[in-house]
C-alpha cells in the first residue's frame, strides 16, 4: 500500500478539527449538558469571566427544557459567582437572590448560606441597590448579637462572628457607595418601607460609628436615615431625635461642627416641645450643644446654656442640690473613680450586695449567681426600700422599657476580682474583658445592660431614654465615646452604667468635663465644694477642679500596660486618696 502524503494527512486532520470545532460550538449553543460540561469545565479552571457565558446558556437551555429554579439552584450560585467575577452585579445579585430564595438552599450549612447572603449584600451593594444591602447586613448585626457591639470578636470561629467580621469588610463598600456629605434619598418603596430601611441604616451606621476607621461609612448611613426620618416623620418625632445621638457625635469627630449644631439644635427644640422649657431633661441636649460651642470658639453662647441649664436645675431640684450626701458617699466610694489609672485593691469586696431580682429587675442570668447581684447602697436618713441603688435601677428599667418597648434585662452587676482574674486571663488575648481592679463590676455599683438579649447598642430607643433619663437616676455612662479609661482598642462601652449617686449624677451632668467621668469622679470633692456654694465652671476659663489637682490629668493621659496580677498599685492607690477615696 502506497504511503499517504503528509498534505493529505494534514488536510484530514485539519477537516476532522473544523468538523469537531463545528459540532462543539453547536453542541454548547443547543445542548444543555455539553453547555453544562464546558461551564464546569472553566470553573475547575479559575476562568469564572469566561465560564459566566457557557453558565448563562446552559441556565437558559435547561429551564427550556422544564427545569425549575429549584432544580437549577447550585447551577445558579456558581454562575452568580462568575458573574460576581465578571463585575456583572447586577446580573450576580438577581442570581442570588432567586437561588436562596429555593427550599434547596435550605439545605446549605450555615456557614455556606451566610457567605452567599454576603455575596449577595455586596452585589446589591456594588450595583447601587443600597436598601437591599442594608436590609442584609442588618440582619447579619441582628444574629451577630454581642459580637456586634464590641470592637474586637471574642471568637472567631463561631457564625455570629463570622456575621459580625463580614459586616465590618463592608465598611469600605458602603463608603464609596454613600456620600456623607450628601444624604442617600429613597425613590420608590412605601412609607413603611423606607422607615424600615431607616431602621437597618441606623443599625449599621450606629456598628461603623463604634469603628477607629468608620466614620465615613457611619457618616453615610445615619445622615441618610436622618434625612428621611426627617422628611416622612418630621424633626420632632423621637425617632428622628434618637439619631441624634449617633450621628452628631460621628460629625463632631470629622470636625463637621455646623452640622453637629444643626442636629442638636432641633432634637433641643423637638425636646423641648414635648418636656416643656423648663425640664431638667434638656440638659444632655445642652450639654451636646455647649460642646459644639466651645469647639467652635463661640464661648459667650457656650455660658449662656450652661447658665441656663443651671437655672433649670436651680429649679428642679433646689438651692442645696449638692450639699447632702458629700461624706457618706465618699466614704462609702458610691463615687470613687475606677479605671487604669485608678485601680481597685484585690481585695476590696462590698459588703452590702443584694440580689436584683429581689427588686424586680429582670436578669439576662439567673438571679441566684453573684453577677446578678448589685449593692444597696441606701441613701443617708432614708426609706431603704424606696432610695438605693436597686430601685433606682429597676425605675430606670422600667421607664425606657415603656419608652422604647425593647426588652431590657440586667446582664452583669457584680464581679469580684477573682472571677474577673479568670474571665480577663481566658480572653487576654482578644481584649474584650477588662483586667481585674480595673473593673466598676468590683463595686457592685456597675450595671450592664441587655436589649432585645445582646449588649445595649446606641441605635437601641433604650439608649436614647438612658442617656436622658439615667442622672435623674443617678446613673452615668462610665465609657463614652474616645476615652482611655480602659485596655484595649474599643473601650467605648455604651451598655455599662455606673451608680453613683443622685447627686453626683447631677452635678456631673450639670458641670462635669464632657464625656469625662472618670477625671471629674477624682476630682469630685472639688466640684461639690464649689457648687456647693454656687461656684461653676466657667466655658473658656481653666477648670479650676482638674488644674488644681494635676495628678487627674496626668493620670487620665497615661498609658497603662497592666498585668492581671503583680501590677506595681502604688500611684492609684495615691491618687484614690487624695480624691477622697479610699
Amino acid at each position: 500500500m502506497a504511503l499517504r502524503s503528509p498534505i493529505y494527512l494534514a488536510g484530514a486532520f485539519l477537516t476532522l478539527a473544523i468538523a469537531y470545532s463545528f459540532y462543539f460550538n453547536i453542541a454548547v449553543r443547543v445542548d444543555p449538558d455539553s453547555a453544562q460540561a464546558r461551564f464546569d469545565w472553566l470553573i475547575e479552571r479559575n476562568a469564572e469571566k469566561r465560564a459566566a457565558i457557557h453558565g448563562e446558556r446552559a441556565l437558559r437551555l435547561r429551564a427550556g427544557d422544564g427545569e425549575t429554579t429549584e432544580d437549577l439552584a447550585g447551577m445558579m450560585l456558581q454562575l452568580a459567582d462568575a458573574q460576581f467575577a465578571r463585575r456583572r452585579f447586577e446580573r450576580a445579585a438577581e442570581l442570588y437572590r432567586e437561588a436562596l430564595a429555593t427550599d434547596a438552599a435550605n439545605v446549605l450549612s450555615g456557614r455556606k448560606r451566610a457567605a452567599f447572603e454576603n455575596k449577595l449584600a455586596r452585589s446589591s451593594l456594588l450595583s447601587g441597590d443600597i436598601e437591599a444591602a442594608v436590609a442584609i447586613y442588618a440582619s447579619f448585626l441582628e444574629l451577630a448579637g454581642d459580637n456586634a457591639s464590641r470592637g474586637e470578636i471574642e471568637d472567631p470561629s463561631t457564625l455570629s462572628a463570622y456575621y459580625a467580621i463580614k459586616v465590618g469588610e463592608a465598611e469600605k463598600l458602603f463608603a464609596e457607595a454613600l456620600n456623607h456629605a450628601k444624604p442617600y434619598e429613597l425613590i420608590a418603596g412605601a412609607r413603611e418601607e423606607q422607615l424600615a430601611t431607616t431602621k437597618n441604616m441606623a443599625l449599621l451606621g450606629s456598628f461603623f460609628a463604634m469603628r477607629d476607621e468608620g466614620a465615613y461609612a457611619a457618616a453615610g448611613l445615619l445622615s441618610s436615615a436622618y434625612h428621611i426620618r426627617r422628611k416622612l416623620l418630621g424633626v420632632d418625632h423621637q425617632d428622628t431625635v434618637q439619631l441624634t445621638l449617633v450621628l452628631g457625635p460621628v460629625y463632631t469627630n470629622m470636625g463637621r461642627l455646623d452640622d453637629a449644631e444643626r442636629l442638636y439644635l432641633d432634637a433641643f427644640h423637638a425636646q423641648e416641645e414635648i418636656k416643656g422649657a423648663n425640664s431638667p431633661d434638656l440638659s444632655l441636649y445642652i450639654k451636646l450643644l455647649t460642646s459644639v460651642y466651645e469647639k467652635q470658639g463661640r464661648l459667650t453662647e457656650a455660658q449662656a446654656l450652661q447658665e441656663h441649664m443651671r437655672r433649670l436645675f436651680r429649679d428642679a431640684f433646689g438651692s442645696q442640690r449638692y450639699a447632702v450626701n458629700r461624706e457618706r458617699d465618699r466614704r462609702e466610694d458610691i463615687n470613687r473613680p475606677v479605671s487604669q489609672q485608678f485601680l481597685l485593691e484585690k481585695a476590696y469586696s462590698p459588703s452590702d450586695l443584694v440580689s436584683a431580682a429581689e427588686f424586680t429587675i429582670p436578669t439576662a442570668k439567673s438571679p441566684n449567681i453573684d453577677e446578678m447581684k448589685l449593692r444597696l447602697a441606701g441613701d443617708t436618713n432614708a426609706d431603704p426600700r424606696e432610695a438605693n441603688l436597686p430601685v433606682r435601677l429597676a425605675q430606670l428599667i422600667s421607664l425606657c422599657r415603656s419608652e422604647s418597648g425593647e426588652r431590657i434585662s440586667l446582664r452583669s452587676g457584680y464581679r469580684s476580682y477573682d472571677t474577673q482574674s479568670v474571665l480577663y486571663r481566658r480572653n487576654l488575648d482578644r481584649g474584650t474583658v477588662t483586667p481585674p481592679g480595673m473593673s466598676e463590676h468590683q463595686t457592685g455599683l456597675a450595671a450592664d445592660i441587655n436589649v432585645n438579649d445582646r449588649f445595649m447598642r446606641p441605635s437601641d430607643k433604650s439608649f436614647q431614654c438612658f442617656e436622658e433619663n439615667a442622672y435623674r437616676f443617678g446613673f452615668i455612662l462610665s465609657y463614652p465615646p474616645n476615652n482611655n479609661y480602659l485596655p484595649g482598642q474599643d473601650p467605648y462601652e455604651p451598655w455599662h452604667w455606673r451608680y453613683v449617686g443622685v447627686s453626683t449624677a447631677h452635678l456631673y451632668r450639670e458641670a462635669g468635663p464632657h464625656h469625662k467621668p472618670q477625671e471629674f469622679l477624682a476630682a469630685l470633692p472639688c466640684y461639690q465644694e464649689r457648687a456647693a456654694n454656687g461656684i461653676f465652671p466657667t466655658i473658656g476659663e481653666e477648670d479650676i477642679c482638674l488644674a488644681e489637682q494635676p495628678h487627674v490629668a496626668a493620670a487620665a493621659n497615661q498609658e497603662s500596660d497592666v498585668q492581671p496580677d503583680g501590677e506595681d498599685r502604688s500611684t492609684a492607690r495615691i491618687l484614690n486618696k487624695i480624691s477622697g477615696t479610699r
